[in-house]
């Protein structure tokens, strides 16, 4: 099983993190690699994909030289200024790098995240990860995911990965969640990483939530383009990262050996391997 999704926070770093925002009860904390591996063995993940925290040069390439000395760490999704005079440019200092499989784009954290998304930069970048095989991940919720669209289809030959379910707000009417994926589900390019909904799980009424969730996307994506994630460390802010892999077990369990083995491994592989 490949952990497509997991951060270290080191705080010798002195960097600032960005789940804070959400998870203010997470400062403080520190999460190392030996964290991490911890970790997948308590859940049965034999790798994982660390993914930038901070959004910044120095923690991708701190990122990168992790995944030098961890066997654990699969690969590296890392982060390029798409604000910048030449994003394509800078994203060009990893080619030689086999651990970097791409990068993440996290339009909350501008000014105007619908206007980032559909930016030049972002176009430029999307397109030129097709062209290197590599993976574009994309943080946004419901309301940005028609510009995330519009740039699938600017980029046809580019993967791209939504995180975290689409940020959906369990709160709120799941029909509006659920459209909005659907219009992706769309682009035969894009997959979904199923990690971060903000419950404490183990319970039936958190099972109930999470069916309503994994169900919809195995409706619209089938199982070939999900992909198990814990979102360690920010999921331990409100539950843990083996509740999550058991109420998933639980939710899965009724699909055969090849659509579960899809999901926890194989379009991950596909996506994540290191470059040759």
């Amino acid at each position: 099983m490949i952990d497509t999704h997991v951060h270290i926070w080191d705080l010798s770093r002195g960097e600032t993190l960005i789940a804070l925002r959400q998870f203010p009860q997470l400062t403080g904390c520190e999460f190392l690699p030996a964290d991490m591996e911890q970790m997948l063995q308590d859940t049965g993940a034999s790798s994982a994909v660390l993914v930038h925290g901070p959004a910044t040069q120095a923690h991708t390439e701190f990122c990168l030289s992790l995944a030098k000395v961890h066997e654990s760490i699969l690969s590296v999704i890392g982060w390029v200024d798409a604000r910048g005079p030449d994003p394509v440019a800078e994203l060009g200092r990893y080619r030689d790098d086999p651990d970097f499989r791409g990068i993440r784009l996290t339009p909350m954290l501008d000014d105007d995240p619908e206007a980032y998304l559909r930016s030049d930069g972002v176009r430029a970048l999307a397109i030129e990860l097709g062209r290197q095989g590599l993976v574009l991940e994309i943080l946004a919720p419901p309301e940005l995911l028609a510009a995330v669209r519009d740039l699938c289809e600017q980029a046809t030959d580019t993967q791209v990965v939504i995180a975290h379910f689409g940020l959906p707000d369990i709160d709120a009417d799941i029909d509006y969640w659920k459209n909005a994926m659907q219009h992706l589900a769309d682009c035969q390019n894009t997959f979904v990483k199923v990690s971060g909904l903000p419950i404490a799980g183990g319970n039936s009424k958190d099972r109930t939530i999470m069916a309503s969730y994994v169900e919809s996307l195995l409706e619209l994506f089938g199982s070939s383009r999900l992909l198990y994630a814990s979102n360690w460390p920010v999921m331990t802010a409100v539950t843990r990262p083996v509740t999550w892999r058991d109420d998933l077990d639980v939710l899965l369990g009724s699909l055969n050996d090849a659509q579960r083995q899809a999901i926890h491994h194989d379009t991950a592989h596909k996506l994540y391997a290191p470059r040759l």
